[in-house]
């Protein structure tokens, strides 16, 4: 997950006038012109969740981190009419000097594990033949829990109080919409070097303090093995996203880094009988996300391949264990143009 707040803010006049000329570069298809001349390259796309009205659950997913049913659905026959869809395994091979990629070369991924990505975005993948990644948080699936960013987001979401003493000492006032999203990113902070039992505590004790009960869903939040299965079957990538969904790089043990990258991958392979070579970096807070250490530890648990949040293209000399990724706007003109602008490198 990336932390989103606001994702479709309101325009300052210097953003309007971005966006104006954005609209006549894409009206004018100069990025695929431009395209034709640039090096061998590959956008990698970052989903969390599809639902018909992203809404629906804003107060725990996030309206920011949601897709509506009908954009994705748009989107995704953009890619298969415009552009030409790969997989990671593509760029692998790519990366490898084994083989090359196709002009306008574009991947689709997802983050965390929500199950709508099997019930609603894979039939709208698999009617356009794009074969997408998704990456799990496994110690939640099959559960009836809700990720912990995801239950911070409700707790401050639908907190009573007037502001929140937080570990430390920080006193946040939680009486404006403003002050009460700034609160939350500072929640996010303190539990994203977090893991497991730590983790949990944190996160009961910042609901006690907001006195907000953990939520309650009338259905899973997120996938079971069946539903990753199912995805598997009809061609698609089931890769880890770690145990617990903290931020790698600010876990202060390593042996905890270590076994969130590793056992998350063993159990994955266990079962889904499968080599599991693919992992996300969790970006619930903090920054970076990765570092030298990281991507040492990636390697050695057996990945392939690594993707980030940190947004660029792929490349002939990119590191596989480090890829960068390009932002999915909901605007069809901003979405163009975020794939053009990846393409040319």
């Amino acid at each position: 997950m990336m932390v989103t707040i606001d994702d479709e803010p309101q325009m300052k006049p210097r953003s309007r006038s971005k966006d104006y000329i954005r609209r006549i570069a894409v009206g004018s298809r100069i990025l695929d012109l431009a395209g034709r001349f640039a090096a061998q390259s590959a956008a990698i796309l970052i989903y969390h969740s599809v639902r018909d009205d992203p809404r629906d659950l804003g107060d725990l997913i996030g309206t920011g981190i949601t897709h509506a049913t009908s954009i994705f659905a748009r989107q995704m026959e953009i890619i298969a009419r415009e552009f030409i869809p790969v997989t990671l395994d593509d760029i692998v091979l790519f990366l490898r000097g084994q083989a090359d990629l196709p002009r306008r070369a574009v991947a689709v991924t997802f983050d965390d594990g929500f199950a709508d990505n099997e019930e609603i975005a894979a039939p709208i993948l698999n009617r356009f033949g794009i074969r997408a990644a998704f990456y799990a948080t496994v110690d939640l699936i099959g559960t009836s829990k809700a990720p912990w960013y995801c239950r911070l987001r409700y707790a401050f979401s639908k907190t009573g109080k007037p502001e929140w003493n937080m570990p430390g000492g920080k006193i946040w006032n939680l009486r404006e919409p403003a002050e009460r999203d700034a609160a939350l990113l500072a929640a996010f902070d303190l539990c994203a070097p977090m893991v497991s039992e730590a983790q949990e505590r944190a996160i009961r004790e910042i609901e006690a303090a907001l006195e907000v009960e953990t939520p309650a869903v009338s259905k899973p939040v997120m996938m079971n093995w069946g539903q990753l299965k199912m995805l598997q079957k009809s061609g698609h990538i089931v890769g880890s996203h770690t145990l617990t969904h903290p931020n790698i790089a600010h876990v202060a043990k390593d042996e905890e880094a270590r076994k969130e990258l590793t056992e998350s991958k063993r159990r994955m392979e266990l079962e889904l009988r499968t080599e599991i070579v693919h992992f996300s970096y969790p970006h619930p807070a903090l920054t970076p996300q990765w570092s030298a250490k990281t991507v040492e530890m990636t390697a050695q648990a057996g990945y392939k391949t690594a993707v980030t949040t940190t947004i660029g293209p792929v490349l002939a000399d990119s590191n596989p264990l480090c890829l960068r990724r390009v932002q999915v706007p909901r605007p069809e003109d901003r979405f163009r143009w975020n794939l053009g602008r990846a393409l040319l490198g």
